[in-house]
């Protein structure tokens, strides 16, 4: 009545995975801001199965899997996109990511407490971030990295 070959499998991909999602969160100089939901949606969803695993009675092996179950939904937290120094990396599995050499063009929308940060590549338009940093340093940041053609325009929103 030992572990099986399946839980030693699933430890090493929660290993894996821990050390790929730090990596790559390392990698990111500016991070983009999450909603909150998301943290609540899985810290309640781990904690759920945390206490379903507590709870009922199970074997080892299933303790154990239970509590790798808790780890691969907390890894959700770890899930990073933002600025690295030399792409837009849109996700934590994006290996590419968008290099600012291919970014056409840029649209920040700045809301009281955030930047709402738009690429176009291509004529197409990617996915939206957000980001709470100030909008000089993020500009700062885009002036040393996107080629000079790269048009950015900035939105001010001024609704209370």
């Amino acid at each position: 009545m030992g572990i099986e070959f399946f839980t030693l499998l699933l430890v090493a991909f929660v290993v894996i995975l821990y050390v790929y999602l730090i990596l790559v969160r390392k990698s990111i100089l500016i991070k983009s801001i999450k909603r909150k939901l998301v943290y609540v949606l899985v810290i309640g969803f781990s904690l759920l199965i945390l206490l379903l695993t507590l709870t009922t009675e199970q074997t080892t092996d299933q303790r154990i899997r239970g509590f790798l179950s808790v780890l691969l939904v907390l890894s959700f937290l770890l899930d990073t996109k933002g600025l690295s120094d030399d792409r837009i990396i849109l996700g934590p599995f994006d290996k590419n990511g968008i290099l600012y050499q291919d970014v056409e063009k840029m649209a920040l929308l700045v809301k009281k407490k955030e930047i709402r940060l738009n690429y176009f590549k291509n004529d197409r338009r990617g996915p939206m971030m957000k980001f709470s940093i100030p909008l000089e340093e993020l500009l700062a940041f885009f002036s040393e990295r996107l080629n000079e053609d790269a048009e950015i325009s900035i939105l001010v929103d001024e609704d209370k």
